[in-house]
């Protein structure tokens, strides 16, 4: 897992990118809240980031789980929000976070 997301550059909103390790000790959905939490700055164990009303943690583990003969899953995505975070997984494992445009 590498949870430290690095800013980029996309329409004039900072995106913050993390990559999920599939072979690693946490889940998908562990590294996208860890990536949320990176990009809103706060502790990832205090609680206050849910994925449950945006997304089943245990279906998006599973849908981006190896196939049942252990190949990989290539070229899905998904997207939802959390917090007004924009958040988009891939099946390589990228997650980008886009944060909420402050006016």
């Amino acid at each position: 897992m590498h949870d430290a997301p690095s800013p980029t550059s996309s329409r004039s909103r900072a995106v913050y990118r993390a990559v999920h390790d599939p072979d690693g000790p946490a889940t998908l959905s562990t590294t996208v809240v860890h990536a949320l939490a990176d990009c809103m700055g706060v502790d990832p164990t205090a609680g206050r980031i849910s994925l449950y009303d945006a997304v089943d943690p245990d279906a998006l583990d599973a849908l981006f789980r190896p196939q049942y003969d252990g190949t990989p899953r290539t070229g899905g995505r998904l997207s939802f929000v959390v917090d007004d975070h924009h958040v988009t997984v891939t099946a390589e494992g990228e997650i980008l976070v886009e944060p909420p445009v402050r006016r």
